[in-house]
């Protein structure tokens, strides 16, 4: 029986991981999925303080509070700026990372630096102009489907995703988390591609990858949200991914 603690990425909350959670849990494994400040059901929570290093408190809490050893922590892509923070805090607490179709930013780094320059531009006028200043609205479909790759998802799911989505609190993109231990989390690390460019997942897979420590790479041919697109693929790969 493995403990799993599933992140969620932008704009969602615990509630996208329902269908591996619950296959998770079929297969005997116990699973948290926290909904981080500010999104979901935590939305009313929101505004202009709330930074990725909240939602490493957020993610951290849980691991403390529930009292929890030996975790498989699961961020999907915004949830790379997380990660690396709760590892840098509560590495004893935890067993391997596995990041989903992201990668962990480097130490300070925000996560608005990685975004294409004319994304950057786009969110930012989204903020300014519908998130009074603070907010990053949820961009229209096609948008999502254009930038992040929605292949998979139903109909019924896409209305899943536009009824549940929140803003997510700009701030979270252009604030990063200091690790005082550095890069690597000297734990098991694993990162599952499912619509990153091929180009992109042989950088990280090359010898000049920015990637620190002990890394196995899973490729799961799907969407972006694998979560919504493929639950049966996902939770497959989670356990041995995990155990390297």
């Amino acid at each position: 029986m493995t403990t799993f603690v599933l992140v969620p990425g932008a704009w969602a909350g615990g509630w996208i991981w329902r269908s591996v959670s619950d296959r998770l849990r079929d297969a005997g494994h116990r699973v948290y999925t926290p909904t981080l400040t500010g999104l979901g059901e935590r939305s009313h929570l929101g505004g202009p303080h709330i930074g990725p290093g909240t939602h490493v408190e957020d993610v951290a809490g849980v691991l403390t509070y529930e009292g929890l050893e030996d975790v498989v922590l699961v961020g999907h892509s915004y949830a790379a700026a997380v990660l690396p923070g709760v590892a840098d805090r509560c590495r004893e607490r935890l067993r391997g990372l596995v990041y989903v179709d992201a990668a962990p930013l480097p130490s300070g780094m925000a996560p608005a630096e990685l975004l294409p320059a004319g994304l950057r531009e786009t969110f930012a006028d989204s903020v300014a102009r519908d998130g009074d200043g603070w907010a990053l609205p949820v961009p229209h479909w096609d948008e999502l489907t254009r930038t992040f790759g929605t292949v998979g998802i139903s109909d019924a799911q896409r209305e899943l995703m536009t009824l549940l989505q929140t803003p997510h609190p700009w701030s979270c993109y252009t604030r990063g988390v200091v690790l005082e231990h550095g890069n690597d989390p000297g734990l098991p690390q694993t990162l599952v591609c499912c619509a990153m460019p091929p180009q992109q997942r042989e950088f990280f897979r090359g010898d000049h990858s920015p990637l620190a420590g002990d890394w196995t790479f899973r490729d799961l041919p799907t969407g972006h949200w694998p979560m919504l697109s493929d639950p049966g693929g996902l939770a497959a790969l989670l356990s041995p991914a995990a155990d390297g």
